[in-house]
């Protein structure tokens, strides 16, 4: 199909769509299965296949597949696992029809979707799963004791509001699917680059983008593989497509990169797959990251995302090996997102060093999965983390964390430590002044007598420490957490320098 072909065809089918939307109608739209090539093999998955079902009519919903390596640090302990996912676009509620090609689900099976607070309760009939989703928004399917060792993620994206570019210019560059490793000769004067639907393969480390690229767009059903170094603003990375680090050896390259002099960078729709470092890593300022998923973190190092300075994270769905979110600069904004963190890093990272940054808020958190091991003693597990490897001396303050819900027991929700992490990593000054923490519902491991089953408050001394924490409406395992019941029902460690300045209400 020729560009101004598949352009006049891109924006009839998404004018109709819209319009349908607009008018308020229900709606899904899936997506087709991106065709192989030589260059690019699209992993679908062998595990699952899914309908989904609306006013009477159901549409099949491609199914990818991401299976865990043997190669690279962390590996050991994901051996013979995989993850599914799908991705659609959705507006209303919709019934999912799960089955498992060449088996049965049993009426017995233990299902569950998460997160919890949907309160979806799967029915099975005819050896299929069926429920309903009540929208968009990002939900995980687990069948049976060890469900999560080859999870279903079905990601219900919102109607796409943003049309291809309609006109025929050199301003658009659409390549060819399969090898695209020259791809960079190509791209001439073209403003934006859109990756169409099929299997795209651009070569191993990361494809510096040219400053003349304002908008990189992967549509619904392609499939790119390699990575994106951003180095100019004002800069778009979007679609419903997947970009996938599958063929990228461990720490090559962040799958999005800006360095710290850039800003008014946005990355929205995408899902991220297999990357063996950040999925998403923003160093500039005014940023957004939004609606976008990680799968397949099958290695340590693998973050999920960072942005910095005056920038925004929100309805995204984060599978990490490492931590999750990284909330590290001033200004920043993380509301409604889902985390599943694997054995490594934490679910939301304060420092690694000490960090001069106020004014974050962090606002509606479901943590569907942590699999931090009992014995280790890692310093970065912890739904919220603060463990400082670098002194500075800075000051971290005015911190709001509000409703954040914790679906199933982890080994600490909080490790807010100043006092050092062995020799190599010794004890460095900071400030934390001025956090709260209001209506957390969490389900926490009972291991008596493990040093690492504990919620910690440590400072550095008397003066560089905590000062004015609040523990708004916290529950752990059914129980409100008090000052009287802190230490037992909360499994609290709180340094006696730092009492003064922790309030349960």
């Amino acid at each position: 199909m020729t560009a101004p072909t598949r352009t006049f065809h891109l924006a009839l089918s998404f004018l109709c769509f819209a319009a349908l939307a607009n008018l308020g109608f229900a709606a899904v739209k899936t997506f087709p299965a991106p065709p192989d090539n030589e260059h690019a093999v699209v992993p679908q998955s062998q595990r699952y296949a899914v309908r989904i079902a609306q006013g009477g009519k159901a549409s099949p919903s491609f199914v990818y597949q991401s299976d865990a390596g043997l190669a690279g640090p962390g590996s050991q302990w994901v051996e013979g696992r995989s993850v599914s996912w799908t991705d659609f676009e959705l507006s209303g509620t919709a019934t999912i029809e799960v089955s498992l090609p060449g088996a049965q689900i049993s009426e017995s099976e233990e299902i569950t979707v998460y997160p919890l607070r949907h309160g979806i309760v799967p029915t099975v009939s005819n050896g299929k799963a069926r429920f309903q989703i009540p929208g968009e928004g990002h939900y995980v399917l687990t069948v049976g004791e060890n469900g999560f060792d080859h999870a279903l993620c079905l990601f219900a994206n919102p109607l796409s509001l943003t049309p291809p570019s309609l006109a025929d210019s050199p301003k658009i560059y659409f390549p060819e699917p399969g090898d695209n490793r020259d791809l960079i000769k190509r791209i001439g004067q073209a403003e934006e680059l859109h990756f169409a639907p099929g299997a795209y393969q651009l070569g191993g480390g990361k494809l510096v983008l040219p400053k003349n690229i304002k908008r990189v767009h992967i549509a619904g059903g392609a499939v790119v593989y390699g990575a994106f170094f951003v180095g100019h603003d004002n800069v778009t990375i979007d679609g419903h497509g997947l970009l996938s680090g599958r063929y990228l050896k461990h720490r090559e390259a962040h799958l999005i990169e800006t360095p710290s002099n850039v800003g008014h960078t946005i990355v929205d729709g995408l899902t991220v797959s297999d990357f063996p470092y950040f999925a998403v890593r923003l160093l500039g300022h005014d940023s957004v990251i939004k609606n976008v998923k990680t799968v397949g973190p099958w290695v340590y190092n693998a973050d999920g995302f960072v942005a910095w300075k005056r920038s925004t994270i929100r309805d995204s769905f984060i599978m990490a090996n490492d931590d999750s979110i990284k909330v590290y600069d001033s200004n920043v904004s993380v509301r409604d997102c889902v985390i599943w963190n694997l054995n490594n890093g934490a679910c939301l990272q304060l420092g690694w060093s000490s960090l001069d940054a106020h004014d974050i808020v962090v606002d509606g958190i479901d943590i569907i999965r942590t699999e931090w091991r009992p014995e280790s003693n890692a310093a970065n597990n912890g739904v919220i983390n603060l463990r400082l490897s670098r002194g500075g001396e800075n000051i971290q303050s005015n911190l709001l964390f509000q409703n954040i819900r914790v679906d199933t027991p982890v080994l600490r929700i909080f490790d807010l430590r100043m006092d050092g992490m062995g020799p190599e990593r010794p004890a460095n000054k900071h400030r934390f002044h001025n956090a709260t923490f209001r209506n957390i519902d969490a389900k926490m491991l009972t291991l008596e007598g493990n040093p690492n089953n504990h919620n910690y408050i440590i400072p550095y001394d008397q003066d560089y420490g905590f000062k004015n924490l609040v523990f708004e409406n916290l529950t752990i395992n059914g129980t409100p957490i008090t000052a009287q019941n802190a230490a037992t029902a909360g499994r609290f460690i709180i340094d006696e320098k730092s009492l003064p300045e922790v309030t349960f209400k």
